[in-house]
């Protein structure tokens, strides 16, 4: 455990709202399974009170956390150093300790990666929704597999323009998707997950424009999104599988040990379908 001093055994994730992180359930049946001494929390912290958080972590006995919504870019300020990974992003979702310093990594690239490495071969353009870091974690995992066409779009037409403009892709607008096609489609927004309002496309998945539909949110598993697509023909990806290698890796950094995707995967959809 990348550690500043003997004891330190708390973990959490942060960010603002927390009430469906499946964070504190993976992480501590993760500590569980191996017998460790540690507990890992859920910190709903509003985007004001972030510098305040960033000194608690330094001051009280916190060994790692987990960044999501809104605060992966903000609290790229508030570290010792960034990973190489993390610059290349833009953002961070990991904090750990390492000689004395805190670090900030992403691991979301290795989460999102995972469940397309069997299908990369028949992916060679693609269609992001959303820009923000869930998306620059995708655009990375593109240049990493060479899917080589990728095209953003979002409802903020000036925000789409200005990520496309920074990370050299494409986009296009949110009421011209309709006309759009790609061998694979990703929802890189919170839309459709638990507790958010649904929102529809504007247009219905279907597998001659869209063979493969990914969407990065994972709570509720089979979002309005994968359902649409899956009842149109197309193949679907959920997003629990990138949350599960993206947190897998995360509890590699902090303790050196592994945790099993497939066991992983059984407890969560078991927690996910009883609820």
């Amino acid at each position: 455990m990348q550690d500043p001093s003997p004891g330190k055994h708390l973990f959490g994730v942060v960010g603002y709202p927390l009430q469906q992180s499946l964070s504190p359930l993976i992480h501590n049946w993760g500590f569980s399974e191996h017998k460790l001494p540690c507990t890992y929390l859920a910190w709903s912290i509003e985007p004001q009170y972030l510098p305040h958080f960033s000194v608690a972590i330094r001051t009280l006995p916190i060994s790692g956390v987990s960044v999501t919504i809104p605060h992966k870019k903000s609290i790229m300020p508030y570290v010792d150093r960034l990973t190489h990974t993390s610059v290349r992003i833009g953002a961070v979702n990991t904090l750990y300790w390492q000689e004395g310093e805190i670090w900030g990594e992403n691991t979301d690239i290795t989460g999102f990666v995972a469940p397309l490495l069997s299908r990369a071969k028949n992916i060679s353009s693609a269609l992001i929704l959303g820009a923000g870091g869930a998306a620059q974690a995708c655009l990375e995992g593109f240049r990493q597999t060479g899917v080589g066409d990728v095209w953003i779009s979002t409802r903020d037409e000036s925000r789409a323009q200005a990520f496309a403009a920074g990370h050299g892709v494409s986009y296009v607008l949110w009421n011209r998707l309709e006309e759009m096609s790609a061998d694979l489609l990703v929802n890189a927004t919170p839309m459709g997950m638990k507790g958010q309002t649904e929102t529809t496309l504007p247009f219905t998945p279907e597998p001659q424009r869209f063979p493969l539909v990914y969407d990065l949110v994972y709570n509720p598993v089979r979002t309005k999104l994968l359902r649409e697509a899956e009842e149109a023909g197309c193949s679907t990806i959920n997003g629990l599988s990138m949350f599960i290698h993206q947190a897998t890796e995360q509890f590699r950094i902090w303790t050196g040990k592994g945790l099993p995707p497939e066991d992983l995967a059984s407890m969560l959809q078991e927690h996910l379908t009883s609820k």
